[in-house]
């Protein structure tokens, strides 16, 4: 059984008059007592392997044959008993395994398949038949692998998705709308093949389906990233996961981010519940009544056992008189699984004239601040570099060489030498490449939004 535990990282003290407030908020969770490592949730576990099979990945053949390797040794690190299918995605989805079975309306309908040494060899035996041609038309993809998902209620839902493309074979409110459709149903890590496919769409698919996107520059690299994502999949333990902040009378939540290990707004995915009605039960709502306390409800999708993430929550309160007698809950953070609350948090603060008290700076929160703001700088650099801007460029790709070397992200300084040359990264100096190719490019852009956490125990 998996127990979680949250710890809040903040000054608590704030000028006279002040009235936003910035946490961040550490959430673990820990192998419990029942169970063992190996128990997952009730209703098991749902892997939807979907393959980009359009025309391009003909092209050349090397292409069509590494999805085929990979997928194979994907099944292959799949847990016995677990649920799963694959899909071949070009203009429409198929159906690779299992093959769908026939209804008594005489239609043929999706099916899973469960994980056992005969059904591996028939799934490799499929994905080894597996060809391209056809467009991209991304929408029926994740259509079909939600019906497949529906199919398992309470099971921990995960799908990998391949594309070496864009989304061309259909009009773009088409995928809109099965994403919203999507919303909640299943988690979706997103993997571009090569370098025509759009870091943006693939980014949003992955974003609305909380997982996460990378790059796959060249066939070598597949069946290790295939075998990685699997392997990560299938050690989820807990499914419904949702993060609580409970904010008083006229507080507000002014934004909600994950911060580790990478950044991702989750404003956009809250849900609203306010007290309501003669008998003042929590109900969701649309419009906020700010004379009313108010719980935002984050979706965080499956977590495993040891797994660590931050959130950078934004509060506004009103301002109080100064003194400790006057401290303020201005929120309460908890983690709910499966409807339930496991763990909870406050975020206080308290008004005080002591300069000493006021300008201290947190150190878990000075470092993932940095961690958003060199995301952004990159963000920026790039469509700057894009655009022809070459000095807005240099300014923001100079200010991300300073934030990566303050955090000790390594990681992104080196991909930021593919673009840059750093001649000072404390002052943020550097020169832009001219001869930077198109993969170093995308690469440094998919990953600028990895984090890293502090190096030493938060304060």
């Amino acid at each position: 059984m998996t127990t979680f535990s949250a710890a809040v990282h903040q000054n608590v003290f704030l000028t006279p008059g002040a009235s936003a407030i910035d946490a961040i908020v550490s959430i673990s969770a820990h192998e419990g007592g029942r169970g063992g490592p190996d128990a997952v949730a009730p209703g098991g576990s749902v892997e939807v392997i979907i393959v980009d099979c359009s025309g391009s990945m003909g092209f050349p053949s090397s292409k069509i044959e590494a999805a085929r390797t990979a997928t194979a040794k994907a099944i292959d690190r799949l847990r016995e008993g677990t649920w799963f299918a694959i899909i071949a995605g070009s203009t429409q989805a198929r159906m690779v395994y299992p093959e769908p079975s026939i209804g008594p309306d005489g239609h043929a309908h999706p099916a899973l398949s469960r994980v056992s040494m005969p059904a591996r060899a028939q799934a490799r035996e499929a994905v080894g038949r597996l060809d391209a041609g056809g467009g991209t038309a991304i929408s029926t993809w994740l259509g079909l692998a939600r019906q497949l998902f529906e199919t398992r209620p309470g099971a921990i839902k995960h799908a990998l998705l391949l594309t070496d493309g864009r989304n061309e074979s259909e009009v773009a409110s088409r995928l809109t709308t099965e994403l919203e459709r999507c919303l909640g149903a299943f988690q979706c890590d997103c993997r571009g093949f090569g370098t025509d496919w759009d870091r943006a769409e693939l980014q949003g698919i992955a974003d609305a389906l909380l997982g996460t996107t990378d790059i796959i520059p060249d066939a070598s690299y597949m069946e290790a990233e295939f075998e990685a994502i699997i392997q990560h999949a299938m050690s989820k333990r807990v499914g419904s996961v949702f993060i609580s902040v409970l904010t008083p009378v006229a507080g507000q939540v002014r934004f909600f981010k994950q911060v580790s290990p990478e950044v991702v707004d989750l404003a956009e995915m809250a849900v609203w519940q306010q007290p309501v009605g003669p008998r003042g039960e929590w109900e969701v709502v649309t419009r906020i009544d700010a004379a009313r306390p108010m719980i935002s409800l984050y979706p965080t999708g499956a977590w495993a056992d040891r797994e660590e993430r931050e959130y950078h929550v934004g509060l506004t309160v009103p301002p109080q008189s100064v003194g400790p007698e006057y401290e303020v809950r201005a929120a309460r953070v908890g983690v709910l699984v499966d409807g339930a609350m496991v763990t909870q948090v406050p975020v206080r603060a308290t008004w005080s004239d002591s300069v000493d008290a006021t300008t201290r700076i947190d150190p878990a929160l000075a470092h993932f601040t940095g961690q958003e703001e060199l995301a952004r700088s990159i963000e920026e650099g790039l469509a700057a570099r894009r655009a022809g801007d070459y000095q807005t460029a240099t300014h923001r790709l100079g200010r991300a060489a300073s934030l990566a070397q303050a955090a000790g992200n390594r990681e992104t300084t080196r991909l930021l030498l593919r673009v840059v040359d750093i001649e000072d990264p404390e002052r943020g100096t550097v020169k832009l490449k001219t001869d930077v190719s198109k993969e170093d490019e995308m690469t440094l852009d998919t990953r600028s939004r990895r984090t890293v956490r502090l190096n030493r125990t938060y304060d």
